[in-house]
């Protein structure tokens, strides 16, 4: 008897050693844990998640049982999380703190001001040194706009501003733009100017990127050509996608007009793919095969899946034989990039469609060949060897 209770007893202990090593977060909204923290002086760590999120998930199973990061958290703030599924919560806070990707962890005072925000997963001791970090008033946003809007000429005082802020994928498209201004739109083509610069222009149809465009090659200087072209590709990839995704085709057009003004590779290419996403999505077949023909083997020629998708798009939506001849060289490029059954298959089913019975009939044999290698239904490729008569 004596023994099962202190057996009992050992395992209520360490069960409580367990739970005390994960950070503790309270069944508070934030609002009162806000209140909370002007009571007791420690401010709010908010985790804005998502329950599907991995990222997410692997930071509570894995980083806040660690004793170094629930020791500090638990000792320095009120600690409350939400799950940004529930569409309420979404509505409510996405806005306000920016929120794009998660996890994302904001740290709030008394006040109800964000002073230090950070995303992503971390680490046990990265993450505790960001802990730290927000902690310190020469790290936290208000102390740094406060030191940038005293002086927003200096190049200095708007980087470290400017760090705070990306830290926190943050807005600073309009610091940047202050900072130009009070510059009087001159800048000098420094180092220090470039990274302010990467770290915060955004926008294409901004009078700074325009700025950044015209002195393209005495930023190159300070920089590196590598350097400029990515970042002008970022620029141009974060203006296009995000219209492109919720298939807001005014803005998209209209950024992509100014992308295409940028005359690097690189950003053209993106402009095709992008371009075919957008006809696909709006149904509008003939822009797609004229975006198609006149860019894919400039940009996608070593890319096997576009080429296949792009025969396959056009073997549905085109009896024109030049056009379906064209669709063909794309598929026979993907197989031959990519020697599998559904490459080998475009080019079979486009063949088929242009009467090219014996091309037909090896595509199709090659697409059955490669088929059988890895056990794949191949009653497609087989369909068109019988009605070609085996």
């Amino acid at each position: 008897m004596f023994r099962n209770i202190t057996l009992l007893l050992t395992f209520f202990a360490l069960t409580s050693s367990l739970f005390a090593q994960s950070i503790n977060f309270q069944p508070l909204s934030l609002e009162d844990a806000i209140i909370e923290s002007g009571k007791t002086g420690k401010p709010v760590m908010f985790m804005a998640y998502q329950s599907t999120c991995t990222h997410c998930e692997k930071m509570i199973n894995e980083v806040f049982p660690d004793t170094m990061v629930s020791n500090f958290y638990n000792a320095n703030f009120i600690n409350i999380r939400i799950d940004m599924l529930d569409q309420a919560m979404a509505k409510k806070y996405i806005q306000q703190f920016y929120l794009s990707s998660f996890p994302t962890f904001i740290i709030i005072n008394g006040k109800a001001e964000t002073l230090y925000q950070y995303v992503g997963e971390f680490k046990a001791a990265e993450f505790v040194k960001q802990a730290k970090l927000s902690l310190d008033p020469a790290n936290q946003i208000p102390t740094n706009r406060r030191a940038f809007e005293a002086n927003p000429a200096d190049s200095t005082a708007c980087y470290n501003y400017l760090l705070t802020l990306s830290r926190g994928r943050l807005a600073t498209q309009s610091v940047a733009s202050a900072y130009f201004n009070a510059n009087n739109k001159q800048l000098e083509f420094t180092t220090s100017n470039w990274r302010i610069l990467s770290m915060s222009v955004s926008n294409l149809d901004s009078e700074i990127f325009r700025y950044m465009l015209e002195h393209k090659a005495d930023f190159e200087k300070v920089a590196s050509t590598k350097k400029v072209e990515r970042k002008f590709y970022l620029t141009a990839a974060y203006n296009l996608q995000t219209p492109a995704t919720t298939n807001d085709t005014t803005n998209y057009f209209r950024y992509r007009n100014l992308a295409a003004k940028v005359g690097l590779p690189i950003i053209d290419s993106l402009i095709l793919v992008t371009d075919l996403s957008v006809f696909e999505k709006n149904k509008k077949w003939d822009a797609y095969i004229q975006a198609a023909k006149s860019g894919a083997e400039k940009y996608l020629w070593n890319d096997a899946n576009s080429l296949r998708r792009i025969s396959d798009m056009i073997y549905d939506h085109s009896s024109d034989k030049s056009t379906l001849v064209k669709g063909a060289n794309f598929a026979v490029r993907s197989a031959e990039l990519k020697p599998e059954y559904f490459n080998n298959l475009s080019a079979a089913k486009i063949y088929f469609k242009l009467g090219y019975n014996d091309l037909s009939k090896k595509y199709a044999q090659q697409a059955i060949a490669e088929g059988k290698k890895k056990n794949m239904n191949t009653v497609e490729a087989n369909k068109i060897l019988e009605e070609l008569g085996g």
